[in-house]
């Protein structure tokens, strides 16, 4: 008897136990930031508090924020994948990549573009003047990468292929330590690391994306939290549409704010604040140029799943 007693409290505990989870975790916003340029509208409103605000907004006094820092994309879409986060941004690639594995999230809107944000780039002492010289030349980028897709599109302009060149698949800083090094001929390369080779004067640009890759950084939600939450999803755009604005009305304060946060001095990350524009519209433009990025990582097997932006895209009422 004692002991059916005993298994009886410990199965109305484990349901105590799971329904006290289950509450916690309504009440909890899980977010996901990376500290980057692209993110700032969201890092302002995360450092002004602006989330909470929009939350209380509603009524939300009680729901707590957890914030998840990433390195990059990849590891975003596995937080994801594993229900460990509810929002984040990332750029359009592992954004794509992440959704045709399998995960069940939506583009809710983007948070940045700039496609001049992203350069091929040559040492400033290079003989080298014209992306058509690249020819049988080692140029360097992320393989897999958004840049892998705008390399392809800056070749490509010069009546270039990549079996045209030595394709070097580098990280970000390494590619910039071997450009400065001599070992490469030129880079692909993206901020933090372009402005800042670029405002010591250690590059040239031969080619920004400018006009041949926005740079689209989605904003991505669960399916969950849209479904279950969706008041949480719209107190979040709101907030992260207040850090935009506050970028566009007072750059110099957002750029000392943030700088550290980058690893810039502020008048590089006002450099790089000049070549963003800040949550943009997901418009029709943005997605034939996701559509088009669909066509490239499957072209280039990076995906093998068939993906259908326009069920990606779920743009809630009212934003």
């Amino acid at each position: 008897m004692q002991k059916t007693i005993k298994r009886s409290l410990v199965i109305v505990g484990m349901g105590v136990a799971l329904a006290s989870s289950l509450a916690h975790a309504a009440d909890t916003l899980r977010l996901g930031i990376m500290p980057f340029v692209p993110y700032s509208a969201i890092l302002v409103a995360k450092q002004n508090g602006w989330i909470e605000e929009e939350l209380k907004k509603e009524g939300l006094n009680d729901v707590s924020l957890k914030w998840s820092q990433f390195a990059g994309g990849p590891p975003t879409n596995e937080a994801m994948a594993a229900g460990d986060i509810d929002i984040a941004s990332l750029g359009d690639t592992p954004a794509l990549v992440g959704r045709a594995s399998g995960i069940d999230d939506r583009a809710i809107g983007l948070s940045y573009k700039g496609g001049a944000a992203q350069a091929l780039v040559v040492r400033s002492d290079s003989a080298i003047k014209t992306v058509a010289e690249l020819k049988g030349k080692k140029v360097a980028t992320l393989r897999g990468g958004n840049v892998h897709e705008l390399l392809v599109l800056v070749l490509k302009e010069a009546g270039l292929s990549l079996s045209d060149v030595q394709f070097v698949n580098l990280g970000l800083d390494d590619m910039g330590a071997a450009l400065l090094k001599g070992d490469i001929d030129a880079a692909l390369v993206w901020d933090p690391v372009f402005v800042r080779l670029d405002t010591t004067h250690k590059i040239r640009v031969l080619r920004t994306g400018d006009g041949l890759k926005n740079n689209l950084n989605p904003i991505i939600a669960s399916a969950s939290v849209l479904k279950n939450h969706p008041q949480y999803v719209q107190a979040y755009l709101r907030a992260v549409q207040r850090g935009a604005d506050e970028l566009r009305a007072h750059p110099q304060v957002a750029a000392k704010q943030l700088a550290p946060v980058f690893g810039l001095t502020p008048e590089q990350t006002l450099v790089a604040f000049s070549r963003s524009t800040w949550v943009p519209p997901l418009d029709a433009n943005a997605r034939a140029e996701l559509k088009r990025s669909v066509t490239f990582l499957q072209d280039n097997r990076l995906i093998r799943n068939p993906l259908d932006i326009d069920t990606f895209v779920d743009i809630p009422a009212g934003k």
